[in-house]
């Protein structure tokens, strides 16, 4: 790490892991967190990197974000009016993939369920069913003895 890099880190470490972290769950995002750091992505995940366990409490506020972001939408969605419609559905829609993004409670697609059934397998259980009930069974017609060795039907 260079020497620009360290005195980054080190005045984002002035700001405090608190006030950072708790930006970021109130929905602030940590594009415009860096934005106001004046500082570049990489040099933001240094920081985030530089202390023991740091990482983890970052991915928990991101995950807490989504409740931020999930919230949002539904106030914007609640607080929409004929004039202000379609700006509205984008905002929500946008806070929405962003709340899935952020906390798998929110993610509509991963709770969807695909279930194939292919007509074969529904056929070939139909008759192995029919099987099963019709097994042991046999009509006697005139003339046949029913006790006949052979079991022919």
């Amino acid at each position: 790490m260079g020497k620009l890099r360290k005195a980054q880190v080190a005045e984002i470490e002035k700001i405090g892991e608190d006030r950072i972290l708790g930006d970021i769950m109130s929905g602030r995002t940590v594009r415009s967190l860096i934005a106001d750091l004046q500082v570049g992505w990489r040099t933001f995940y240094m920081w985030v990197d530089s202390v023991e366990g740091r990482r983890d409490r970052y991915n928990d506020a991101l995950q807490a974000a989504g409740h931020a972001y999930a919230a949002r939408a539904v106030d914007t969605a609640q607080n929409a009016t004929a004039d202000n419609v379609n700006v509205a559905r984008l905002q929500v829609d946008t806070d929405k993939w962003i709340a899935g993004k952020l906390n798998p409670k929110y993610d509509t697609k991963a709770a969807a369920t695909n279930v194939t059934i292919q007509i074969e397998d529904l056929h070939a259980q139909a008759a192995a069913l029919i099987s099963d009930a019709v097994e042991g069974q046999y009509t006697v017609l005139d003339g046949d003895d029913p006790e006949d060795a052979s079991g022919a039907v």
